[in-house]
Protein backbone atom coordinates (compact mmCIF):
# COMPACT_ATOMS: atom_id res chain seq x y z
CA UNK A 1 0.00 0.00 0.00
CA UNK A 2 0.50 2.87 -0.18
CA UNK A 3 9.02 31.63 -2.81
CA UNK A 4 10.15 38.97 0.47
CA UNK A 5 10.93 37.67 4.56
CA UNK A 6 13.72 35.97 3.92
CA UNK A 7 14.94 33.14 6.58
CA UNK A 8 14.53 29.42 6.89
CA UNK A 9 11.02 29.37 6.86
CA UNK A 10 10.85 29.64 2.94
CA UNK A 11 14.28 27.92 2.68
CA UNK A 12 13.38 24.07 4.50
CA UNK A 13 9.63 24.40 2.84
CA UNK A 14 11.73 25.05 -0.70
CA UNK A 15 11.92 21.30 -2.12
CA UNK A 16 15.17 19.65 -3.45
CA UNK A 17 13.92 16.53 -5.04
CA UNK A 18 15.82 13.59 -7.31
CA UNK A 19 14.08 10.98 -9.54
CA UNK A 20 13.44 7.63 -7.35
CA UNK A 21 14.50 6.34 -10.55
CA UNK A 22 17.91 7.48 -10.28
CA UNK A 23 18.18 6.87 -6.34
CA UNK A 24 17.21 3.48 -6.74
CA UNK A 25 20.09 2.82 -9.37
CA UNK A 26 22.59 3.48 -7.39
CA UNK A 27 24.36 0.76 -5.05
CA UNK A 28 23.40 0.54 -1.35
CA UNK A 29 25.54 0.19 1.39
CA UNK A 30 26.00 -0.96 4.82
CA UNK A 31 23.97 0.41 7.93
CA UNK A 32 24.03 0.38 11.40
CA UNK A 33 20.07 -0.70 11.17
CA UNK A 34 20.70 -3.74 9.56
CA UNK A 35 22.31 -5.10 12.81
CA UNK A 36 19.16 -4.81 14.31
CA UNK A 37 17.50 -7.94 14.99
CA UNK A 38 13.46 -9.10 13.22
CA UNK A 39 12.64 -9.49 17.45
CA UNK A 40 13.49 -5.78 18.00
CA UNK A 41 12.11 -4.29 15.23
CA UNK A 42 9.13 -6.24 15.89
CA UNK A 43 9.03 -5.18 19.47
CA UNK A 44 9.55 -1.80 18.23
CA UNK A 45 5.99 -2.38 16.25
CA UNK A 46 4.13 -3.47 19.14
CA UNK A 47 5.04 -0.72 21.22
CA UNK A 48 3.91 1.79 18.72
CA UNK A 49 0.30 -0.02 18.23
CA UNK A 50 -0.06 -0.63 22.10
CA UNK A 51 0.40 3.21 22.41
CA UNK A 52 -1.82 4.36 19.57
CA UNK A 53 -4.78 1.46 20.65
CA UNK A 54 -4.37 3.07 24.26
CA UNK A 55 -4.53 6.97 23.20
CA UNK A 56 -7.49 5.83 20.41
CA UNK A 57 -9.42 3.96 23.55
CA UNK A 58 -8.70 6.38 26.46
CA UNK A 59 -7.94 9.66 25.84
CA UNK A 60 -10.35 12.38 27.13
CA UNK A 61 -11.83 13.14 23.60
CA UNK A 62 -12.69 11.45 20.73
CA UNK A 63 -9.89 11.13 18.65
CA UNK A 64 -9.61 10.67 14.78
CA UNK A 65 -7.69 7.27 13.41
CA UNK A 66 -6.36 9.32 10.63
CA UNK A 67 -4.96 11.99 12.54
CA UNK A 68 -3.37 10.07 14.91
CA UNK A 69 -1.50 8.02 12.60
CA UNK A 70 -0.42 11.36 10.30
CA UNK A 71 0.64 13.11 13.49
CA UNK A 72 2.70 10.38 14.35
CA UNK A 73 4.21 9.56 11.28
CA UNK A 74 4.89 13.37 10.73
CA UNK A 75 6.80 13.24 14.58
CA UNK A 76 8.96 10.49 13.07
CA UNK A 77 9.91 12.37 10.08
CA UNK A 78 10.59 15.31 11.59
CA UNK A 79 12.54 13.93 14.67
CA UNK A 80 15.03 13.19 12.10
CA UNK A 81 15.84 16.58 9.67
CA UNK A 82 13.30 18.92 8.90
CA UNK A 83 13.15 18.53 5.02
CA UNK A 84 11.38 15.03 5.86
CA UNK A 85 7.79 14.85 5.84
CA UNK A 86 4.70 12.88 5.33
CA UNK A 87 2.55 14.64 2.63
CA UNK A 88 -1.00 14.49 2.92
CA UNK A 89 -3.58 14.69 -0.11
CA UNK A 90 -3.78 17.88 -0.25
CA UNK A 91 0.45 19.03 0.60
CA UNK A 92 1.14 15.76 -1.96
CA UNK A 93 -1.24 17.70 -4.87
CA UNK A 94 0.41 20.99 -4.35
CA UNK A 95 3.49 19.92 -4.26
CA UNK A 96 3.00 18.01 -7.66
CA UNK A 97 1.54 21.22 -9.38
CA UNK A 98 4.26 23.27 -7.81
CA UNK A 99 7.02 20.76 -9.49
CA UNK A 100 5.50 20.22 -13.00
CA UNK A 101 5.07 24.07 -13.03
CA UNK A 102 0.60 23.43 -14.62
CA UNK A 103 -2.21 23.01 -13.64
CA UNK A 104 -5.91 23.24 -14.88
CA UNK A 105 -7.82 26.26 -13.05
CA UNK A 106 -8.46 30.16 -12.99
CA UNK A 107 -5.53 31.34 -12.47
CA UNK A 108 -5.81 32.97 -9.20
CA UNK A 109 -4.00 33.05 -6.08
CA UNK A 110 -6.15 32.83 -2.81
CA UNK A 111 -5.93 33.63 1.18
CA UNK A 112 -8.47 34.50 3.95
CA UNK A 113 -8.18 38.18 4.63
CA UNK A 114 -10.40 39.19 7.66
CA UNK A 115 -12.49 36.06 7.69
CA UNK A 116 -12.86 36.46 3.88
CA UNK A 117 -11.58 34.08 1.20
CA UNK A 118 -10.09 36.32 -0.78
CA UNK A 119 -8.01 36.95 -4.19
CA UNK A 120 -4.36 37.99 -3.06
CA UNK A 121 -3.48 38.08 -6.76
CA UNK A 122 -4.45 36.72 -10.47
CA UNK A 123 -1.90 34.94 -12.10
CA UNK A 124 -0.86 36.88 -15.33
CA UNK A 125 -2.44 36.27 -18.77
CA UNK A 126 -4.58 33.60 -16.97
CA UNK A 127 -8.54 33.28 -17.70
CA UNK A 128 -9.19 35.20 -14.38
CA UNK A 129 -6.47 37.92 -15.04
CA UNK A 130 -8.28 37.92 -18.74
CA UNK A 131 -12.07 37.99 -16.82
CA UNK A 132 -10.93 41.03 -14.61
CA UNK A 133 -10.43 39.89 -11.54
CA UNK A 134 -8.61 42.02 -9.00
CA UNK A 135 -6.69 41.56 -5.50
CA UNK A 136 -8.66 41.56 -3.03
CA UNK A 137 -11.62 41.04 -4.58
CA UNK A 138 -13.79 39.25 -1.87
CA UNK A 139 -15.28 35.02 -3.35
CA UNK A 140 -18.63 35.12 -1.82
CA UNK A 141 -20.03 31.97 -4.01
CA UNK A 142 -18.42 29.20 -5.90
CA UNK A 143 -20.70 27.79 -8.62
CA UNK A 144 -24.03 29.30 -6.25
CA UNK A 145 -22.01 27.59 -3.40
CA UNK A 146 -21.87 30.22 -0.41
CA UNK A 147 -17.49 29.77 0.96
CA UNK A 148 -18.78 31.08 4.28
CA UNK A 149 -16.67 29.10 6.42
CA UNK A 150 -14.96 27.50 3.73
CA UNK A 151 -11.10 26.95 4.10
CA UNK A 152 -8.56 27.97 1.22
CA UNK A 153 -7.76 24.53 0.66
CA UNK A 154 -11.62 23.50 0.08
CA UNK A 155 -12.51 26.46 -1.87
CA UNK A 156 -9.01 25.76 -4.37
CA UNK A 157 -10.56 21.90 -4.97
CA UNK A 158 -13.86 23.59 -6.01
CA UNK A 159 -12.01 26.00 -8.19
CA UNK A 160 -9.66 23.79 -9.81
CA UNK A 161 -11.46 21.50 -12.51
CA UNK A 162 -10.86 20.17 -16.31
CA UNK A 163 -9.73 22.84 -19.10
CA UNK A 164 -12.65 23.77 -21.14
CA UNK A 165 -15.29 23.62 -18.19
CA UNK A 166 -16.94 26.64 -16.54
CA UNK A 167 -16.44 28.08 -12.91
CA UNK A 168 -19.13 30.58 -11.53
CA UNK A 169 -17.24 33.08 -9.27
CA UNK A 170 -19.38 35.37 -7.19
CA UNK A 171 -17.18 38.57 -5.75
CA UNK A 172 -17.23 41.04 -3.46
CA UNK A 173 -15.17 44.18 -4.60
CA UNK A 174 -13.78 46.89 -2.13
CA UNK A 175 -15.74 50.06 -3.22
CA UNK A 176 -18.91 48.56 -4.80
CA UNK A 177 -22.20 47.62 -3.60
CA UNK A 178 -23.38 45.17 -6.16
CA UNK A 179 -22.05 41.81 -6.03
CA UNK A 180 -19.76 40.91 -9.40
CA UNK A 181 -20.52 37.40 -11.11
CA UNK A 182 -17.50 36.15 -13.39
CA UNK A 183 -17.86 32.86 -15.27
CA UNK A 184 -14.64 31.42 -15.91
CA UNK A 185 -13.49 29.00 -18.76
CA UNK A 186 -10.68 26.84 -16.69
CA UNK A 187 -7.42 26.14 -18.55
CA UNK A 188 -3.77 24.88 -18.11
CA UNK A 189 -2.39 27.70 -15.93
CA UNK A 190 1.30 27.51 -16.03
CA UNK A 191 3.89 28.85 -13.42
CA UNK A 192 6.65 30.28 -14.95
CA UNK A 193 10.07 29.72 -13.36
CA UNK A 194 11.65 32.81 -14.60
CA UNK A 195 9.09 35.33 -13.58
CA UNK A 196 10.85 38.82 -15.44
CA UNK A 197 13.40 39.26 -18.07
CA UNK A 198 15.35 42.56 -19.39
CA UNK A 199 17.90 44.58 -20.03
CA UNK A 200 18.80 46.51 -17.14
CA UNK A 201 21.61 48.46 -19.23
CA UNK A 202 23.17 48.63 -22.74
CA UNK A 203 25.14 45.65 -22.76
CA UNK A 204 23.65 44.06 -19.49
CA UNK A 205 20.68 41.36 -18.95
CA UNK A 206 18.64 40.75 -16.17
CA UNK A 207 17.07 36.99 -15.37
CA UNK A 208 14.83 36.51 -12.44
CA UNK A 209 15.07 32.42 -11.93
CA UNK A 210 12.03 32.15 -8.79
CA UNK A 211 12.36 28.43 -8.63
CA UNK A 212 13.21 25.24 -10.43
CA UNK A 213 10.52 23.02 -11.89
CA UNK A 214 10.66 20.68 -14.77
CA UNK A 215 11.21 23.52 -17.37
CA UNK A 216 13.42 26.12 -16.03
CA UNK A 217 16.44 25.49 -17.96
CA UNK A 218 14.37 25.70 -21.14
CA UNK A 219 13.29 29.20 -19.55
CA UNK A 220 16.61 30.23 -18.12
CA UNK A 221 18.36 29.64 -21.83
CA UNK A 222 15.33 31.34 -23.71
CA UNK A 223 15.25 34.46 -21.85
CA UNK A 224 19.23 34.50 -21.96
CA UNK A 225 18.99 34.13 -25.67
CA UNK A 226 16.16 37.04 -26.06
CA UNK A 227 18.58 39.16 -24.12
CA UNK A 228 21.98 38.54 -26.26
CA UNK A 229 19.39 38.85 -29.47
CA UNK A 230 19.09 42.44 -27.95
CA UNK A 231 23.05 43.46 -27.14
CA UNK A 232 23.55 41.74 -23.52
CA UNK A 233 27.10 40.21 -23.44
CA UNK A 234 26.89 40.29 -19.63
CA UNK A 235 24.55 38.86 -17.34
CA UNK A 236 22.94 38.89 -14.10
CA UNK A 237 21.10 36.04 -12.57
CA UNK A 238 19.28 36.28 -10.06
CA UNK A 239 18.43 33.19 -7.24
CA UNK A 240 17.67 35.48 -4.44
CA UNK A 241 14.88 34.27 -2.28
CA UNK A 242 14.75 30.89 -4.59
CA UNK A 243 14.30 28.25 -1.81
CA UNK A 244 14.44 25.33 -4.90
CA UNK A 245 12.53 22.94 -6.56
CA UNK A 246 13.41 19.60 -8.12
CA UNK A 247 17.34 19.14 -8.26
CA UNK A 248 17.62 17.54 -11.96
CA UNK A 249 16.95 21.23 -13.50
CA UNK A 250 19.45 23.24 -11.26
CA UNK A 251 21.98 21.05 -13.09
CA UNK A 252 20.02 21.20 -16.13
CA UNK A 253 20.78 25.36 -15.69
CA UNK A 254 24.49 25.09 -14.84
CA UNK A 255 24.70 22.96 -17.97
CA UNK A 256 24.19 26.70 -20.07
CA UNK A 257 27.04 28.36 -18.70
CA UNK A 258 29.61 25.70 -18.07
CA UNK A 259 31.24 23.39 -20.60
CA UNK A 260 30.41 19.60 -21.35
CA UNK A 261 31.33 16.52 -18.78
CA UNK A 262 31.98 19.33 -16.35
CA UNK A 263 31.22 18.33 -12.65
CA UNK A 264 28.21 20.22 -11.09
CA UNK A 265 27.45 18.27 -7.85
CA UNK A 266 28.18 15.19 -5.98
CA UNK A 267 25.63 13.40 -4.13
CA UNK A 268 26.28 10.55 -1.15
CA UNK A 269 24.03 8.61 0.92
CA UNK A 270 24.31 5.40 3.51
CA UNK A 271 21.59 3.85 1.00
CA UNK A 272 21.94 5.37 -2.07
CA UNK A 273 25.47 5.19 -2.75
CA UNK A 274 27.31 8.16 -4.52
CA UNK A 275 26.56 9.78 -7.70
CA UNK A 276 28.56 12.79 -9.12
CA UNK A 277 26.31 15.02 -12.25
CA UNK A 278 28.30 16.60 -15.10
CA UNK A 279 27.29 18.48 -17.53
CA UNK A 280 26.60 17.15 -21.30
CA UNK A 281 25.73 19.81 -23.53
CA UNK A 282 28.37 22.22 -23.53
CA UNK A 283 28.86 26.40 -22.95
CA UNK A 284 25.45 27.76 -24.43
CA UNK A 285 26.38 31.10 -23.02
CA UNK A 286 29.96 32.43 -23.37
CA UNK A 287 29.45 35.99 -21.89
CA UNK A 288 30.24 37.57 -18.40
CA UNK A 289 28.03 36.10 -15.14
CA UNK A 290 27.14 37.22 -12.21
CA UNK A 291 25.03 34.84 -9.57
CA UNK A 292 22.92 36.85 -6.83
CA UNK A 293 22.35 35.04 -3.65
CA UNK A 294 21.11 35.51 -0.52
CA UNK A 295 20.05 33.79 2.64
CA UNK A 296 16.74 32.68 1.02
CA UNK A 297 18.72 30.97 -1.69
CA UNK A 298 18.48 27.33 -0.84
CA UNK A 299 18.39 23.81 -1.87
CA UNK A 300 18.46 23.94 -5.94
CA UNK A 301 20.04 27.25 -6.05
CA UNK A 302 22.91 26.65 -3.73
CA UNK A 303 23.63 23.53 -6.29
CA UNK A 304 23.81 26.23 -9.05
CA UNK A 305 25.89 28.32 -6.91
CA UNK A 306 28.15 26.15 -5.64
CA UNK A 307 28.87 24.72 -9.37
CA UNK A 308 29.38 28.09 -11.10
CA UNK A 309 31.91 29.20 -7.72
CA UNK A 310 33.76 25.98 -7.76
CA UNK A 311 34.12 26.22 -12.00
CA UNK A 312 34.50 30.02 -11.98
CA UNK A 313 32.09 30.81 -14.06
CA UNK A 314 30.09 32.87 -12.18
CA UNK A 315 31.12 36.11 -9.49
CA UNK A 316 28.93 35.79 -6.90
CA UNK A 317 27.68 38.81 -5.39
CA UNK A 318 24.95 39.15 -2.22
CA UNK A 319 24.81 37.24 1.42
CA UNK A 320 25.19 34.31 2.36
CA UNK A 321 22.92 31.02 1.33
CA UNK A 322 21.30 29.46 3.61
CA UNK A 323 22.42 26.24 3.77
CA UNK A 324 20.26 23.39 2.71
CA UNK A 325 22.70 20.57 1.44
CA UNK A 326 20.59 17.40 1.53
CA UNK A 327 18.74 15.55 -0.82
CA UNK A 328 14.93 14.53 -0.28
CA UNK A 329 13.33 11.87 -2.62
CA UNK A 330 9.51 11.79 -3.31
CA UNK A 331 7.73 8.79 -3.01
CA UNK A 332 4.52 8.74 -3.90
CA UNK A 333 2.52 6.03 -1.64
CA UNK A 334 -0.95 5.67 -3.59
CA UNK A 335 -3.72 5.95 -2.38
CA UNK A 336 -5.57 4.77 1.10
CA UNK A 337 -9.43 3.52 0.62
CA UNK A 338 -11.12 6.40 2.91
CA UNK A 339 -8.24 8.65 3.16
CA UNK A 340 -6.59 9.97 0.38
CA UNK A 341 -3.32 9.85 -1.77
CA UNK A 342 -0.24 10.16 0.40
CA UNK A 343 3.36 10.74 -0.47
CA UNK A 344 6.93 10.61 1.65
CA UNK A 345 9.60 13.54 1.17
CA UNK A 346 12.44 11.85 2.75
CA UNK A 347 16.25 13.00 3.06
CA UNK A 348 18.54 10.30 1.36
CA UNK A 349 21.83 12.00 0.54
CA UNK A 350 24.28 15.23 1.54
CA UNK A 351 25.35 16.96 -1.86
CA UNK A 352 28.75 17.92 -1.97
CA UNK A 353 29.94 21.01 -4.56
CA UNK A 354 32.79 20.52 -7.23
CA UNK A 355 35.39 21.10 -5.42
CA UNK A 356 34.16 19.03 -2.08
CA UNK A 357 32.18 21.14 0.00
CA UNK A 358 29.08 20.25 2.20
CA UNK A 359 27.18 22.91 2.92
CA UNK A 360 24.58 21.88 5.01
CA UNK A 361 23.11 22.80 8.42
CA UNK A 362 20.14 21.61 8.19
CA UNK A 363 21.31 18.00 9.42
CA UNK A 364 22.80 19.42 12.30
CA UNK A 365 20.88 19.28 15.48
CA UNK A 366 22.02 22.90 16.16
CA UNK A 367 20.94 24.48 13.05
CA UNK A 368 18.75 27.13 14.53
CA UNK A 369 21.00 28.10 17.50
CA UNK A 370 22.62 31.22 17.13
CA UNK A 371 25.75 30.21 18.34
CA UNK A 372 26.07 27.29 16.21
CA UNK A 373 29.32 27.58 14.13
CA UNK A 374 28.84 28.69 10.72
CA UNK A 375 30.44 26.56 8.32
CA UNK A 376 27.15 26.29 6.09
CA UNK A 377 26.26 27.96 3.01
CA UNK A 378 27.87 29.65 -0.08
CA UNK A 379 29.27 32.85 0.89
CA UNK A 380 29.79 35.06 -2.27
CA UNK A 381 32.38 36.49 -3.69
CA UNK A 382 31.27 40.02 -3.14
CA UNK A 383 28.93 40.48 -0.38
CA UNK A 384 26.31 42.74 -0.19
CA UNK A 385 24.25 42.09 3.30
CA UNK A 386 20.55 42.61 3.40
CA UNK A 387 18.75 46.21 4.79
CA UNK A 388 18.26 45.93 8.71
CA UNK A 389 14.64 46.40 9.57
CA UNK A 390 12.47 46.20 12.64
CA UNK A 391 11.79 42.14 12.99
CA UNK A 392 8.61 42.56 15.00
CA UNK A 393 7.39 45.22 13.63
CA UNK A 394 7.74 43.70 9.80
CA UNK A 395 6.45 40.47 11.14
CA UNK A 396 2.91 41.93 11.90
CA UNK A 397 2.55 43.82 8.82
CA UNK A 398 3.31 41.25 6.48
CA UNK A 399 1.96 37.99 8.87
CA UNK A 400 -1.35 40.00 9.23
CA UNK A 401 -1.86 41.68 6.11
CA UNK A 402 -1.43 44.97 6.72
CA UNK A 403 0.30 45.89 3.12
CA UNK A 404 -2.45 43.86 1.05
CA UNK A 405 -5.07 45.43 2.49
CA UNK A 406 -3.50 49.05 2.52
CA UNK A 407 -2.90 48.42 -0.85
CA UNK A 408 -6.35 47.35 -2.24
CA UNK A 409 -8.06 50.55 -0.18
CA UNK A 410 -4.86 52.54 -2.32
CA UNK A 411 -5.49 51.32 -5.74
CA UNK A 412 -9.08 51.70 -5.20
CA UNK A 413 -9.08 55.48 -5.24
CA UNK A 414 -5.46 56.41 -7.18
CA UNK A 415 -4.09 55.55 -10.61
CA UNK A 416 -0.54 53.67 -10.35
CA UNK A 417 1.69 54.65 -13.17
CA UNK A 418 4.15 53.06 -14.60
CA UNK A 419 6.65 55.30 -12.88
CA UNK A 420 5.02 54.95 -9.45
CA UNK A 421 7.35 54.83 -6.17
CA UNK A 422 5.65 55.06 -2.58
CA UNK A 423 6.77 58.30 -1.82
CA UNK A 424 6.50 60.50 1.15
CA UNK A 425 2.85 60.68 0.88
CA UNK A 426 2.19 57.27 0.50
CA UNK A 427 3.90 56.88 3.38
CA UNK A 428 1.87 59.43 5.39
CA UNK A 429 -1.17 57.54 4.38
CA UNK A 430 0.35 54.04 5.53
CA UNK A 431 1.18 56.01 9.20
CA UNK A 432 -2.28 56.99 8.85
CA UNK A 433 -3.32 53.49 8.33
CA UNK A 434 -1.15 51.79 11.05
CA UNK A 435 -2.68 54.61 13.27
CA UNK A 436 -6.61 53.39 12.43
CA UNK A 437 -5.33 49.59 13.06
CA UNK A 438 -3.81 49.98 16.34
CA UNK A 439 -0.34 48.94 15.24
CA UNK A 440 2.45 50.27 17.48
CA UNK A 441 5.78 50.78 16.98
CA UNK A 442 8.44 53.34 18.03
CA UNK A 443 10.22 56.20 16.05
CA UNK A 444 13.34 54.30 15.87
CA UNK A 445 11.71 50.93 15.11
CA UNK A 446 10.04 52.78 12.04
CA UNK A 447 12.86 54.59 10.69
CA UNK A 448 14.78 51.27 10.70
CA UNK A 449 11.91 49.71 8.46
CA UNK A 450 11.72 52.69 6.18
CA UNK A 451 13.29 50.75 3.16
CA UNK A 452 11.61 47.63 3.69
CA UNK A 453 7.85 49.25 4.12
CA UNK A 454 8.33 51.53 0.82
CA UNK A 455 9.27 48.14 -1.05
CA UNK A 456 6.68 46.00 0.51
CA UNK A 457 3.81 48.91 -0.15
CA UNK A 458 5.32 48.73 -4.08
CA UNK A 459 5.02 45.50 -4.02
CA UNK A 460 1.50 45.10 -3.14
CA UNK A 461 0.14 48.18 -5.10
CA UNK A 462 2.24 47.73 -8.15
CA UNK A 463 1.46 44.00 -9.07
CA UNK A 464 -2.06 44.79 -8.94
CA UNK A 465 -1.43 47.11 -11.67
CA UNK A 466 1.87 46.16 -13.75
CA UNK A 467 3.08 43.06 -15.32
CA UNK A 468 5.39 41.15 -13.22
CA UNK A 469 8.41 42.45 -15.48
CA UNK A 470 7.57 45.78 -15.23
CA UNK A 471 7.73 45.70 -11.32
CA UNK A 472 11.52 44.26 -11.60
CA UNK A 473 12.49 46.54 -14.05
CA UNK A 474 11.41 49.68 -11.64
CA UNK A 475 13.20 47.66 -8.40
CA UNK A 476 16.44 47.08 -10.33
CA UNK A 477 17.47 50.90 -9.84
CA UNK A 478 16.96 50.68 -6.23
CA UNK A 479 18.56 47.55 -5.44
CA UNK A 480 21.97 46.94 -4.23
CA UNK A 481 22.76 43.73 -5.13
CA UNK A 482 22.11 44.72 -8.92
CA UNK A 483 23.72 47.83 -8.92
CA UNK A 484 26.94 45.93 -7.17
CA UNK A 485 26.63 43.59 -10.46
CA UNK A 486 26.40 46.77 -12.38
CA UNK A 487 29.41 48.68 -10.64
CA UNK A 488 31.28 44.68 -11.22
CA UNK A 489 31.05 44.70 -14.61
CA UNK A 490 31.88 48.22 -15.45
CA UNK A 491 35.42 47.72 -13.22
CA UNK A 492 35.83 44.77 -15.79
CA UNK A 493 35.42 46.37 -18.80
CA UNK A 494 38.03 49.27 -17.84
CA UNK A 495 40.79 46.53 -16.13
Amino acid sequence: MKNLIPGWVAAVTGTLLIAASLVLALPPTASAQSQESPAERASSLELFFDVYGLTRASYVDTLSSRDLIEQALQGMLQSLDPNSVLLTPEELENLQIQLEGSFEGVGITLGQRDDWLTVISPIEGTPAYRAGMKAGDRITEIDGMSTEGITTTEAVSHIRGPGGTVVELTVQRPGMTEPIVFPIERDVIDFPSVSAHFMVEPGIGYVRLSRFSEESANEVLDAVTALEDQGADRMILDVRGNSGGLMLPSIDVADIFLPAGAVVVTTRGQSVGEFTYRTRRGVLYGGELVLLVDGGSASSSEILAGALQDQHAATLIGSRTFGKGSVQSLSDLGEYPGIGHYGVKLTTARYYTPSGRSIDRTLSPDFMEAEAEETWGIIPDITVEPDSFGIDLVAELEFDGHFFSFAVDYTLSHDIPLDFWPDEYVFQLFEEYMASEGIEYTPEELAESHLYIERALLREIALREWPMNRYYEATAPHDEAILRAIEFFTEEQFE
